[in-house]
């Protein structure tokens, strides 16, 4: 079970945070090369930030199981940071649903433009602030994620 929990740990943020770095990498400066209207290639990434949001929720999941089976034999370093980087991504999680929700409220989905009078710009410069911290919290979950399995193998190889 050890194998099959890090295993589906690794490939759910893998997938989680490799989709964010690709999409802040890439995907939206090739949008905007691409699709000359700004307003039109924040509807791509209105959709591509909502499928990211559930495949986080779904990581964020996997990762407390983690923490929970890494936490008896983890030291105090992995434990502390397996807390507070799981802590800082999912409130960073929370803060993204009620800010795209915000975001969502802003948009004419059948004009494909931005309602007028709604200051956009504000709450989506806070989205991206959360989506970095999101992203960060996630890297030092993963460290800390190595540090407790290390651990975790130790102690189990003591206990033989």
């Amino acid at each position: 079970m050890r194998v099959f929990r890090r295993f589906a740990v690794l490939c759910a943020m893998g997938w989680w945070l490799g989709g964010l770095t690709l999409y802040t990498t890439a995907v939206i400066r090739t949008a905007h090369r691409v699709i000359s209207n700004h307003t039109r290639v924040g509807f791509v990434t209105q959709a591509v930030t909502a499928e990211l949001q559930w495949i986080g929720a779904g990581a964020l999941a996997l990762m407390l199981w983690n923490a929970a089976a890494s936490w008896k034999a983890g030291g105090n370093w992995s434990r502390r940071g397996l807390a507070a980087s799981w802590l800082v991504a999912a409130i960073a999680h929370v803060a993204l649903f009620v800010l795209h929700a915000r975001l969502d409220a802003m948009l004419d989905l059948s004009a494909r433009q931005v309602r007028e009078g709604a200051d956009f710009h504000g709450p989506h410069e806070l989205y991206e602030l959360f989506v970095g911290v999101e992203w960060a919290a996630g890297l030092v979950y993963l460290l800390s994620a190595l540090l407790a399995w290390k651990q975790e193998d130790s102690a189990g190889a003591a206990a033989r």
